[in-house]
């Protein structure tokens, strides 16, 4: 039953008989290990914590399966608490007839399962699942409905009923044709009020360095086989800088640029590479390119996923794949754990407004429902009515359009078979196990598991896959997340001030430019040329109104004219993003939730029009 064995390292060769698991949850791992009675399958690296278990921090795929191995047989499933890395795991106990599946602290390898007929199967990836017959493949209305509203879908959801996503620091254990689904790492926010200014920033820029190495030293491949995402932030400057620290080379770093100014920032990737020395490596995203690899997306995307970042990111990986590049570091997750997004001062904004006492408060909500709603008064009346809103549920406004404007898209069926507050109760969800913490806390936690597990990390992981790269994620290693939690939540934003903390701590490593930049991020003019391209603007109406689509099911024909009408006379790209979700649905049905369609040309997005 073991396919992956037939190339697994160690020596046993053996096929354990067990009816109660899907024959095809074998195949398809990166990496299998036999010995002892004992299989272990994994996507990404993982090793024995040296800091809890002693030992060397990594001793390569042998010597590492065979330690995990030994980790599982003193300590039982509690074994995965004393690991490190980034993974995805199966672990198959022959003897004790235990199946174990386990992601990593920070879920940046996913893993899927599927459970019915007392059988259960498993995949690193959904399109597994494509040719299992045992398996029903039907779509969740809520998943597509929040994917809808945010572009991704959450664990522990799919787009399919009968198929979970493993929630971060979670494992599953199967045995006796039961599973158990239990949580066994979570970010906690335990503040060290004793922290001084100089002792978090020596705790967090420790940590880091701490995980750059570990993770450097989980590579075998060659130092000119390594890379890094720049896009000129604070996190990926941090890690390039770290990483020529930790190495005898220079490090090779991967940028794109565009040709919109307003969407680039190439100028601040050049800052970085020259502060550093590293080996720049530049691409310029044009519309005509883009274009060509929308099918590519399609292909790589086995859930409807409409993070139109994928594009940049597409290109930085191939830059890098030309350039000989195995593995690539990433930084994501460094926003999240740090303060160091926008909308985090926009929440202290709306704070203020919750320490006016009780009193006067009343009054103002009384005067905002009478004064006139024109400018000035427009702003207050707005302000006000926000600040009074949950910080979850203020938090999450923006990205709540087809909530909002449910009756106006989506058919009346199709609407009558969701939860019309899904899209927002995930959210809250995550916001209420946070606890009673900080209130920058609780958001950056439900951002953590929302924008970076559920979209980042599978936005980069995809795309990784495509061109046959494995990313490291450094920011999102637990004793990074341990230092994160006890530093206190003011020195993460203070005053105005985003990721206060982080820029005090390597403002000797960084240049100053880079420290007083504003975040941009990989965003691109997705919108722009969805308005004034003209093959963009033909693929986007031949998906959106082609008969396929509408007779779907899910969306009214003459709202999404009147959405591409909208975008065309608005200069925003609002509805452009909403426009992008629609288009990448589309195509994932095209692609992947067409049984027959397992293998897509790479052609031309004519391929997908004339379909």
């Amino acid at each position: 039953m073991i396919d992956a064995a037939k190339k697994s390292h160690g020596q046993e060769r053996w096929e354990p008989q067990n009816s109660d698991i899907l024959p095809w949850s074998f195949q398809g791992w990166q990496e299998a290990y036999a010995g002892a009675g004992v299989a272990l399958f994994f996507d990404g690296f993982v090793a024995p914590d040296s800091s809890k278990v002693g030992g060397s921090a990594y001793a390569g795929i042998d010597r590492g399966c065979a330690a995990i191995v030994d980790l599982y047989r003193k300590k039982g499933p509690e074994f995965v608490k004393f690991l490190r890395g980034s993974f995805a795991l199966a672990l198959w106990d022959k003897s004790g007839e235990r199946l174990i599946l386990a992601t990593d602290h920070f879920g940046t390898r996913p893993i899927y399962y599927s459970v019915a007929n007392d059988q259960i199967g498993f995949a690193p990836r959904v399109q597994c699942f494509a040719a299992a017959a045992e398996i029903p493949k039907a779509i969740e209305p809520n998943s597509l409905y929040f994917y809808l509203n945010h572009s991704f879908i959450p664990a522990p959801f799919t787009i399919y009923k009968n198929i979970c996503r493993l929630e971060p620091g979670h494992t599953l254990e199967w045995a006796n044709r039961r599973s158990m689904v239990r949580k066994y790492w979570d970010m906690a926010y335990d503040e060290d009020e004793s922290l001084s200014e100089t002792a978090a920033a020596d705790l967090l820029r420790s940590s880091m360095e701490d995980s750059v190495r570990f993770a450097l030293q989980a590579d075998t491949s060659a130092p000119d086989q390594i890379g890094a995402f720049l896009s000129g932030g604070t996190d990926s400057s941090t890690l390039v800088g770290l990483m020529g620290r930790s190495s005898s080379k220079p490090t090779k770093s991967f940028s794109v640029g565009f040709e919109e100014e307003a969407y680039n920032e190439i100028h601040y990737a050049r800052i970085a590479a020259n502060h550093f020395q590293s080996i720049a490596h530049e691409y310029f995203v044009r519309p005509d390119k883009a274009l060509d690899v929308i099918p590519a997306l399609a292909a790589a995307y086995d859930e409807p996923f409409g993070n139109s970042s994928a594009i940049p990111t597409y290109f930085c990986l191939q830059m890098a794949k030309d350039a000989g590049v195995k593995v690539m570091f990433a930084g994501d997750g460094g926003d999240e754990l740090f303060g160091g997004n926008e909308r985090y001062i926009t929440e202290n904004i709306f704070a203020i407004y919750q320490r006016v006492p009780r009193s006067v408060r009343c009054l103002l909500d009384y005067t905002a429902e009478i004064i006139p709603a024109f400018y000035p008064w427009r702003k207050v009346k707005t302000y006000i009515r926000k600040a009074n809103q949950p910080a979850v549920d203020r938090f999450f406004a923006y990205q709540l359009y087809f909530r909002d404007h449910a009756a106006e898209f989506l058919t009346d069926d199709f609407r009558a078979s969701l939860e019309l507050d899904f899209p927002i109760d995930v959210a809250r969800q995550h916001y209420q196990r946070a606890g009673e913490i900080r209130p920058l806390n609780r958001l950056l936690y439900v951002d953590l598991k929302l924008a970076v597990s559920d979209n980042d990390l599978f936005k980069v992981n995809r795309m990784a896959e495509h061109h046959g790269i494995q990313v490291r994620y450094p920011y999102l290693d637990p004793h990074v997340g341990t230092a994160s939690g006890k530093i206190p939540a003011a020195f993460k934003v203070k005053g105005w001030s985003k990721r206060y903390i982080f820029k005090k701590a390597f403002a000797n490593l960084l240049p100053e430019k880079t420290l007083t930049k504003k975040k941009h991020g990989f965003g691109l003019p997705t919108g722009d040329w969805l308005r004034g391209h003209a093959g963009f603007r033909q693929l986007a109406r031949s998906l959106l109104l082609d008969s396929r689509s509408v007779q779907r099911g899910y969306f009214k024909r003459p709202a999404l004219e009147a959405l591409l009408k909208a975008h065309d006379e608005e200069r925003s790209s609002y509805f452009g993003a909403h426009i992008w979700n629609f288009m990448m649905l589309e195509l994932w049905h095209r692609t992947h939730a067409a049984q027959s369609l397992l293998n897509i040309p790479k052609e031309s997005v004519k391929y997908f029009a004339n379909r």
